[in-house]
């Protein structure tokens, strides 16, 4: 149930979120190309021979919350080979030449290898590239932890791919309980859905948008930019069920700002597993940090400026500047279409003198004027 403002200030952002994500046809064939890829490394002969290789995504594509790159930038898709052996007593950086090797015996692949620290990456020009993670089972529990290779450190790392994506699918579902109680007392119909732009939970919608702020806001300088699996870490963590994407970036940057220590730095671990420290690039960075702190402080003060705002001219304008202008216009023009459909067909409208933005259905509403925008 949120008033008008709310409403359609968080109508824009779901759409805004839709623009931002992998497109259908990308993502057909970012998993062409993952399962060729997987299909080429379980075929070798040679170092996986016999061997039970588990070849499964991770990051962003999991978790669905992958976000359109700026210009000149490209889509960063993930995907784990792990291979199901003890990883004591083995060289980590055997496994990754082993990756490495694999690829360079492809015709087409050997072309875009390039080696990394913890994975071996596949450059696609143009439209995404993909970095293969090799790994072993931490051990024969029956959790889904894993050991990594690390170049620099010549040693193995602790992760939980898995984990993770199960655990921020989790969080994401939390607003459901906010949702069902407020049905327990309200029987005012939601929005029509025949033109629903893939709605997304608001966790991952706001995640979505805090790393196209990140992106837009380190655009001359993205070296220093805060990985995404640490903005999504502080997200998933900080999200208290929110059933508004605007509610929910506006905490998560509240309770970051409110947990940055006063001496030392913000440690970020992943919570499926606690030895892996996410945000270990900070060590020995002070510059690092600081960019990543007052980020946040940044973005906190511009989203306190926007629900100031009244007009949807000048929210638009806030929100080209964080987001980037032709997005917002593709937004507000998809909108506005959508909005004139529906008081056509009356069935968007105001519940008595509340201000409810709601779908006509039981409850008697006022259809609202045409060109009517909330804060005019």
């Amino acid at each position: 149930m949120f008033d008008s403002f709310s409403n359609q200030l968080d109508d824009l952002l779901q759409r805004v979120g839709h623009k931002l994500q992998i497109s259908k046809t990308q993502r057909k064939l970012a998993e062409q190309r993952y399962n060729s890829v997987g299909i080429w490394l379980s075929d070798d002969q040679k170092f996986f021979k016999g061997k039970d290789v588990d070849i499964y995504p991770q990051g962003s594509l999991s978790i669905s919350t992958t976000v359109k790159p700026l210009q000149q930038q490209e889509y960063d898709l993930d995907l784990v080979c792990e291979i199901k052996e003890n990883w004591q007593g083995k060289d980590p950086l055997e496994l990754l030449d082993s990756i490495e090797r694999r690829l360079n015996e492809h015709d087409t692949y050997k072309k875009m290898v390039e080696r990394k620290n913890r994975c071996v990456r596949l450059n696609y020009a143009n439209e995404f590239h993909m970095d293969i993670l090799p790994a072993h089972p931490t051990d024969n529990g029956n959790n889904t932890n894993v050991k990594v290779p690390d170049r620099k450190a010549e040693d193995w790392k602790d992760s939980n791919p898995k984990g993770y994506a199960a655990w921020l699918n989790e969080r994401s579902e939390q607003y459901w309980n906010v949702l069902l109680e407020k049905k327990a007392v309200a029987s005012i119909q939601p929005l029509p859905i025949d033109d629903d732009p893939n709605r997304k939970p608001p966790l991952k919608r706001a995640v979505q948008l805090i790393k196209r702020y990140r992106d837009i806001y380190f655009e001359d300088d993205p070296d220093s930019a805060p990985i995404s699996i640490v903005l999504t870490t502080l997200a998933g963590k900080y999200y208290d069920g929110q059933v508004s994407v605007n509610d929910a970036i506006d905490v998560i940057l509240e309770k970051i700002l409110a947990n940055i220590p006063r001496e030392g730095r913000l440690i970020v671990v992943n919570p499926t597993n606690k030895q892996e420290d996410l945000s270990e690039r900070w060590d020995g960075k002070p510059k690092l940090y600081h960019s990543f702190v007052s980020f946040v402080r940044d973005f906190k003060q511009h989203w306190s400026e926007l629900n100031k705002i009244q007009g949807i001219d000048e929210i638009a304008k806030e929100l080209k500047v964080m987001f980037g202008e032709s997005i917002i216009n593709e937004s507000l023009k998809e909108q506005a279409e959508f909005m004139e459909k529906a008081r056509k067909k009356q069935v968007l409208g105001v519940v008595g003198s509340s201000g409810l933005l709601v779908a006509a259905a039981k409850e008697p509403v006022i259809p609202l004027r045409k060109n009517t925008f909330y804060g005019e």
